[in-house]
């Protein structure tokens, strides 16, 4: 087995002493900037993290008491210890400007898309008919993007972004066969998407959700969670690694069928030209 690399053993061990411990949502904001900064975060000052995370210095220090260290020193300490390796020099300071940090989220997706989550969310939906795609507020946008171009190769897609209706159409999928759902749950994970999830679960219909962290409060209401990290560093979030994901997803599912894929391609193709003329 090809051992992993030392920036990866430090995600993973950081991952999985997040979900063992009970952290607030600003402390997950600063696991998430770790996270995507590794290994720099490891040699940055509690003062750095906090202005990168876009919290409090106070918040950064209670995360290492938090995680079961007496100190940040001594939690910082052991990331290190799991980065040392003669093939892991000091880290240069990373991009500081917005695209660069974007084209980091965008890097990180491989991390996802190679992994197993990826693999049992592409078998869990490419199973399920119909398909409902939940995204409620930001999220919405997300869903209704991929919700339309799902339309395009997968029969029988449902977009599920009404709040006051949302049981009631979570239902109706798994009256009419659906087995799995997929939900865009990014910050600040809205509660009618979560108890969306929980009761697709106790109607017996697997759960894939895209979020932007793998450290999430709701991780018992997901069989596949797939991260797709989000840019803070402008007025608004940037999405783009949602995007990215989501559309990676698309394509690996209309794999899983090609001649259903390509007929359904083929027949919307013979509508471009009424487009066309339309638009004239």
């Amino acid at each position: 087995m090809t051992e992993q690399p030392p920036a990866d053993r430090a995600h993973n061990w950081l991952v999985e002493l997040a979900h063992k411990h009970r952290v607030s949502p600003t402390q997950r904001r600063v696991i998430q900037y770790m996270l995507g900064s590794l290994p720099y975060a490891a040699f940055a000052s509690t003062i750095d993290v906090a202005e990168a995370a876009g919290v409090s210095q106070p918040t950064v220090t209670r995360l290492a008491t938090a995680l079961g260290y007496a100190s940040y020193p001594d939690f910082r300490n052991a990331i290190r210890e799991i980065l040392r390796s003669p093939s892991v020099s000091a880290p240069d300071d990373p991009a500081t400007n917005k695209l660069g940090f974007e084209q980091q989220n965008i890097a990180a997706l491989e991390r996802t898309i190679a992994g197993e989550p990826m693999a049992r969310a592409i078998d869990l939906l490419s199973g399920t008919q119909p398909l409902g795609i939940i995204g409620l507020r930001v999220s919405s946008a997300l869903a209704e993007y991929l919700g339309y171009f799902a339309s395009r190769v997968l029969p029988d897609v449902h977009v599920l972004n009404d709040a006051a209706s949302m049981h009631d159409a979570v239902l109706q999928l798994r009256l009419d066969g659906a087995t799995a759902v997929l939900a865009f749950v990014m910050p600040r994970y809205p509660s009618a998407t979560l108890e969306a999830l929980a009761y697709a679960r106790r109607l017996g219909m697997a759960t894939v959700a895209i979020a932007d962290c793998p450290v999430v409060p709701f991780i018992e209401d997901v069989d596949a969670l797939l991260v797709a990290p989000v840019g803070t560093d402008q007025v608004f979030d940037s999405h783009a690694a949602a995007v990215v994901l989501a559309i990676s997803l698309l394509d690996a599912l209309a794999a899983k069928h090609p001649e259903r894929t390509q007929q359904r391609l083929e027949a919307h193709e013979e509508l471009v030209e009424h487009w066309s003329t339309v638009a004239r």
